[in-house]
């Protein structure tokens, strides 16, 4: 099988995965899972993860399965504390800023699973590793337009956080921002999902802690605390990379991997 086939079932799957299957789910599993959980949505969240995207994971694997089962999830790597350590200081800015501007506090447990470790987890594997990383790694996209597919996929999974046009449009050039920032953290670290998993997580738990996001724009006042965390993510990548890793994302490969 050519990798053009591959990655043409690669898409369909996702698609058939993220636009279909999610219609699927029913609400007498809704009302059952609630009820386990005492409505904080952990085993609902949880289950419809694993129903909407789990065949797309699956099917992944079977028509990759001449790669690793690690490298395909994007879940190999040695420096998993190191990862661990120098995503919590990234986000030292954005905790302290937060921590400042915040009037109102939310120190849920269930909220930082389902808003935190669940998007995190999920979404990094599956639109990072999984997708964006075999249409770039494996089946040679280059990695604007591997990064830019992937990104405005992820997009119209959040349409609902805009509220018009214009919103929608904003909501989608920040999708293609965070997610090609993403897919680059993920490039650079040997293709590990690790660094830009730990990011994504203690970024969603600061939002959700200190309730300064609204939306997937965020609030302005708070973005600069965001953008410092940013510039600390870009930073540390990029002393990695002077200690002798060699380079992922080149010019040769912007457009044809």
């Amino acid at each position: 099988m050519t990798n053009k086939i591959r990655a043409t079932f690669l898409l369909a799957a996702f698609i058939c995965s993220h636009l279909l299957i999610r219609n699927l789910w029913g609400e007498t599993w809704t009302e059952t899972l609630l009820a386990l959980d005492n409505h904080s949505y952990v085993l609902h969240s949880l289950a419809r993860w694993l129903f909407i995207y789990g065949p797309f994971v699956f099917f992944t694997l079977y028509i990759f399965r001449d790669e690793p089962v690690l490298a395909v999830l994007g879940l190999n790597s040695d420096r998993k504390d190191c990862y661990l350590t120098s995503a919590l200081l990234c986000c030292v800015p954005m905790t302290l800023g937060y921590a400042y501007l915040s009037t109102d506090l939310n120190l849920s447990i269930a909220a930082v699973i389902t808003g935190s470790i669940y998007p995190a987890l999920f979404e990094e594997i599956i639109f990072r590793a999984i997708l964006f990383g075999l249409l770039f790694r494996v089946c040679k996209w280059g990695f604007i337009p591997a990064a830019i597919t992937t990104s405005l996929i992820f997009g119209f999974g959040h349409l609902y956080q805009s509220h018009d046009v214009i919103s929608a449009l904003m909501l989608f050039a920040f999708m293609a921002v965070a997610g090609s920032w993403f897919a680059w953290l993920y490039c650079e670290c040997a293709y590990s999902i690790w660094y830009p998993m730990w990011m994504h997580l203690f970024m969603n738990a600061t939002y959700g802690i200190f309730g300064m996001s609204g939306d997937a724009m965020g609030e302005a006042s708070a973005n600069i605390f965001k953008g410092l965390t940013i510039v600390l993510s870009l930073v540390y990548v990029y002393w990695f990379i002077k200690k002798g890793k060699p380079r992922a994302v080149t010019k040769q490969r912007l457009w044809k991997s």
